[in-house]
């Protein structure tokens, strides 16, 4: 059998996220993990945060609200997927004094996320993680051949974590490792890894967590091991579609937070093929890898038209980084920061 990959690097930073989104400069993204002796440095991690934002790989920056309830396709690329659920939320910002600054954020956020994989010796690996129970996964592990509509008849498992104290739990099946890691009482990250990339997915408390009920949101990073950009299948999906290898950042629409009361409304518009009903992915089965963009079945498909996207175009001089998404409240507690 294969051998395991090599140990995972760290997951996505803690809230709140770095500097904030004002239209010149970027965030800086997370580290990337240290590339074995001999081959290219690996990507930095891009991410998704909170309402969420996107921080693509080439530096991109755009806002996605998404539709209440609704299943969007993150990443998609030969054997592996990212599926995410958007939902709905109003938040708060700021002091509870008199004297305080104070917002309301009519958001949104990532509640739950599913993995797709499948592994070297054909067995299909599903995982779905919730916000709301961040020291839980559930595994399920479906033999080589076995028929899509027989699903239900896969090996099922949790994977558990101590719900206060730091803990860890790994499987490797074939070629593909599965960790659910609890970081410590306000953060557990839940990660899937084979040898092309690395995508960890953090349950983190909204900023003010008191003031927000101690709600949860699911922040996403992807982090390439290799040059996945020159790969025969370039990825797909509102943030794997990033990786498109040109060393340009398209940035799309971006919502103004400078209201006390904020109304989320963008969409990708400008940063992404096509629309936002493109990656809509069906409720009835959240791990589908059907959607218009669609890569994971694919043998061959060349990186997105670039010169078709009518947002921001601007070079980038951070190579190829990874991916990230992170939420309206670390956006809002930046741009309070830097007021």
């Amino acid at each position: 059998s294969p051998s395991p990959p090599p140990p995972s690097p760290s997951p996505p930073p803690p809230s709140p996220p770095p500097p904030s989104l004002p239209p010149s400069t970027p965030p800086s993204a997370p580290p990337s993990p240290s590339p074995p002796a001999g081959s290219r440095p690996p990507a930095a991690p891009t991410s998704i945060t909170g309402d969420p934002h996107l921080l693509g790989a080439h530096g991109d920056r755009f806002a996605f609200r998404g539709r209440n309830s609704t299943v969007y396709a993150l990443l998609s690329t030969r054997h592996f997927l990212l599926n995410a659920l958007f939902v709905a939320q109003t938040f708060v910002m700021g002091g509870v004094c008199k004297t305080c600054g104070h917002k309301t954020v009519h958001g949104s956020f990532i509640k739950a996320v599913y993995f797709r994989a499948l592994t070297a010796a054909s067995q299909t690996l599903r995982v779905e993680y919730r916000a709301e129970e961040p020291s839980r996964a559930l595994l399920r592990v479906s033999a080589a051949g076995a028929l899509e509509e027989m699903a239900f008849l896969a090996t099922e498992r949790e994977l558990l974590v101590s719900i206060t104290k730091p803990d860890s739990v790994e499987e490797l099946i074939d070629d593909v490792m599965v960790r659910l890691a609890r970081k410590h009482s306000r953060e557990a990250v839940v990660s899937l890894r084979n040898d092309d990339l690395e995508v960890q997915v953090a349950s983190r408390y909204l900023g003010r967590s008191e003031q927000n009920a101690r709600r949860k949101r699911l922040d996403v990073a992807i982090n390439p091991l290799k040059d996945i950009s020159a790969a025969k299948v370039a990825p797909h999906g509102l943030i794997g579609q990033t990786f498109d290898g040109d060393g340009v950042a398209v940035d799309g629409a971006l919502d103004d937070y400078s209201g006390k009361e904020v109304f989320t409304k963008a969409m990708g518009e400008g940063a992404i093929e096509g629309v936002a009903a493109d990656y809509v992915i069906s409720r009835a089965d959240p791990f589908s890898t059907a959607f218009k963009y669609t890569r994971f079945h694919a043998t061959r498909a060349a990186p997105r038209d670039v010169a078709a996207l009518t947002g921001v175009h601007r070079e980038s001089d951070i190579g190829m980084a990874g991916a990230t998404m992170r939420g309206d409240d670390a956006l809002v507690a930046d741009l309070a920061a830097s007021a």
